[in-house]
């Protein structure tokens, strides 16, 4: 009985020990490095994913070069983008002028800003809780699977969730600051950080901090607040000139059309029709939650008690953070995994209190188990998978070594993955041809008009509906590439063939090719015909 008492002593005592903290001046530079190792691998060698990040990377590249050259409206293959603001454009642009045009540089801005986000976390988490807090919040932001896609994104999310960021912080210390009267500093940060944060993504980078201090006011905290510290007179126009610097010249430029479409269509609309069929229930984003924080979500019951044993206004605030982004977002009719990455910061946060050595609940425990041992099992089909797990085990028993081999197995899974997916992706097999074929050619997809052929080629892209139209598109003259969709398969088992509507298109002086792989954006298999005539 008493080696059985014992037994289970030492083993409440591991579980509950404080997670590894290593020297207070070592830990940035062992966030930046945890962060090269798990963001760089793969970050020049994975195709441009989905349809999103070639838009981005070609509009940068549209807006430095021909006749839509510019530094206030993005264009895509020709024509008007209005799905984001300006600011990831002038980053994108920054890193093409130094680097080149290519998948590394149009995800350079992410990567840095990652970095920026979790050395931020770092030196907040240290100042509001420990040094141990901080270490735990900087290393658990860079290494959940969300993180490890969106960090390395060619799209405007990371400068995003940055800004926002900063903004809350700053907003929380002005509100709660023991001599206000020193608080411009944070009162500059806090608007420059706003209006930085709507030249990213727009409206949510202000609806997420004003709804967060609604939540802190009237559902967490509950004390009376002193508002006067924010000072919205001298801050609000700083916020405003920000916007306005860039989004009057866009509105004039484009009549009016980036306002009406790019707020009114891809915010607004969004919010209360699905977009491209991405909607989903009232509770996606707890379901989600698993796949984005995975597998730090395994500490969400631990999380959860440590937040309450050290109730005071910086965790209600946290709290407030998390609920009000994934409330936003909850309530938003179009849905998608990453749209509660703003929450993120606050969460890691919440989850640094770990570094205490309180005894937790056995609930909490058991949850740790079952939820490490499923992404476990998934982890030896995914290796970065099984790496992010050992890091979480690596802070939990104290084991550098063991942190060290899961960043790496990250970094290796990732990097033999990048390899694979780029040799398997369709488009990037046409390669050899867009080389080749002259600077005049005329361009045009059937049934496979994605976003990656036009920064792949830089070429513009006519999506032509059926094959009556290309037929007569191909028999114009002048060098013609062409295409076509053969066969699609999908899961599960769903195959679509056109073989029959190529047979009737005139190939008279046009030689062919077939290409086989993967459409990134459909997650299917796709079999190409193509038709070139240079």
């Amino acid at each position: 009985m008493r080696y059985e008492i014992a037994l289970e002593s030492n083993q409440t005592s591991m579980l509950c020990s404080p997670p590894m903290k290593p020297s207070p001046r070592l830990v940035p530079w062992l966030i930046v490095a945890v962060a090269l190792v798990v963001l760089l691998p793969g970050t020049a060698t994975i195709p441009l994913i989905d349809r999103d990040e070639p838009r981005f990377a070609q509009a940068t590249r549209e807006m430095m070069e021909g006749e839509h050259a510019n530094w206030v409206v993005p264009y895509f293959n020709g024509e008007y983008r209005f799905d984001k603001p300006i600011l990831i454009y002038w980053m994108m642009r920054a890193s093409y002028t130094v680097l080149g045009v290519n998948e590394f540089s149009a995800r350079l801005p992410s990567v840095l800003c990652a970095i920026a986000l979790a050395l931020f976390l770092w030196r907040v988490g240290r100042r509001w809780f420990s040094d141990g807090a901080g270490w735990l919040a900087g290393l658990g932001i860079l290494t959940c699977v969300q993180m490890l896609m969106h960090g390395r994104s060619a799209v405007a999310d990371m400068p995003m969730v940055l800004a926002i960021a900063v903004a809350q912080v700053a907003a929380f210390e002005l509100l709660h600051a023991e001599q206000p009267e020193q608080n411009w500093n944070n009162c500059l940060v806090l608007y420059v950080a706003l209006g930085l944060g709507f030249l990213a993504k727009g409206p949510v980078a202000l609806v997420v901090p004003v709804l967060t201090l609604v939540l802190h006011r009237f559902v967490f905290w509950r004390r009376p607040l002193p508002w006067r510290n924010l000072r919205l007179a001298l801050g609000l126009p700083v916020t405003l000139l920000i916007m306005a610097a860039w989004g009057i010249p866009a509105i004039l430029a484009t009549q009016g059309l980036f306002y009406k479409i790019g707020i009114g269509e891809h915010v607004v609309e969004r919010g209360h029709k699905t977009f491209q069929g991405h909607g989903g229930f009232i509770l996606y984003y707890l379901g989600t939650a698993f796949l984005s924080l995975c597998p730090w979500i395994a500490c969400a019951g631990e999380g959860a008690v440590a937040v309450k044993r050290n109730w005071n206004a910086k965790t209600a605030f946290l709290v407030s953070w998390l609920a009000g982004t994934y409330l936003v977002f909850s309530l938003y009719v179009t849905k998608l995994p990453h749209y509660v990455l703003p929450a993120f910061p606050a969460f890691f946060l919440l989850l640094g209190l770990l570094a205490q050595p309180d005894a937790k609940p056995r609930w909490t425990r058991v949850f740790f188990w079952i939820v490490i041992g499923v992404f476990a099992v998934i982890g030896l089909v995914l290796l970065p998978v099984l790496g992010l797990v050992l890091v979480v085990l690596a802070v939990r028993f104290n084991r550098f070594a063991l942190a060290l081999a899961g960043v790496i197995v990250v970094a290796v899974g990732t990097a033999f993955g990048a390899v694979k997916l780029r040799t398997a992706t369709a488009t990037l097999q046409l390669l050899p041809t867009f080389r080749q074929m002259p600077a005049q050619t005329q361009c045009a997809g059937l049934h496979f008009g994605e976003p990656s052929l036009v920064f792949y080629s830089n070429h513009r892209w006519k999506d032509v509906p059926d094959a009556a139209g290309l037929s007569t598109w191909m028999t114009n003259s002048g060098p013609r590439l062409a295409v076509c969709m053969e066969r699609e398969t999908r899961l599960p088992k769903r195959i679509t063939d056109y073989a029959a509507e190529l047979a009737l298109l005139p190939t008279n002086g046009y030689q062919q090719a077939t290409v086989e792989g993967l459409d990134i954006a459909r997650v299917s298999w796709v079999k190409l015909r193509v038709f070139q005539r240079f």
